[in-house]
């Protein structure tokens, strides 16, 4: 495995993902950063992160079912 090195924000999202554990989606992710750090997150900058720590073999991604909790969590945003 090549030598990969987290930027500041990277680090947070997967610590964040470790947090909530099968929890962790990309409105929960961000949720949960935001709560924790009264820090604002674009959704284009999480997406932007998980795409890095994928490409850098730190997660895995798939595409699930909705749900209610992640419908309700996904209307907070807007």
């Amino acid at each position: 495995m090549k030598k990969y090195y987290l930027g500041e924000f990277e680090e947070i999202v997967l610590l964040t993902i470790g947090i909530l554990n099968k929890q962790a989606y990309g409105v929960s992710i961000k949720n949960e950063i935001e709560a924790r750090l009264k820090r604002d997150v674009s959704m284009g900058g999480m997406h932007t992160a998980l795409l890095r720590l994928e490409d850098k073999g730190y997660i895995r991604s798939s595409n699930g079912e909705a749900t209610e909790e992640k419908s309700r969590s996904a209307t907070k945003i807007f």
